[in-house]
């Protein structure tokens, strides 16, 4: 009776949900796997492709520089998005330029679609 009371008790806590996990099947059992994102190595990446599509230093764009501070206009926006799309081979929806306002937004965003691929 005991041994069904901890039992009970333990499949009642669930772990936290992280969203780099991911189950994977090894010789026919679930194993779980984490992806692990460099998100540094990301924001760098970003940073780069921001300073090529604007044509402005690396050292002024900053993870909390604005694209608006940056001197980009809506189109200089989507064609930020269409370039961080094709180096990280990801696929971003319509809106994100919308929703995206700085460099860390945009690092955060793409480490998030890595991490769930």
């Amino acid at each position: 009776m005991a041994t069904m009371m901890r039992k009970a008790a333990t499949a009642r806590v669930a772990a936290p949900r992280v969203q780099a996990v991911r189950p994977v099947s090894v010789r026919g059992r679930k194993v779980i796997t984490c992806a692990a994102v460099d998100k540094e190595k990301v924001l760098a990446d970003v940073r780069s492709i921001i300073s090529e599509q604007l044509g402005a230093d690396l050292e002024k764009i900053q993870a909390e520089s604005k694209f608006s501070d940056l001197g980009a206009d809506s189109l200089d926006t989507v064609e930020i998005m269409m370039a961080l799309e094709e180096k990280f081979d990801i696929s971003l929806d319509e809106e994100s330029p919308e929703k995206i306002a700085t460099v860390q937004q945009a690092a955060d965003l793409i480490a998030g679609q890595i991490a769930n691929k």
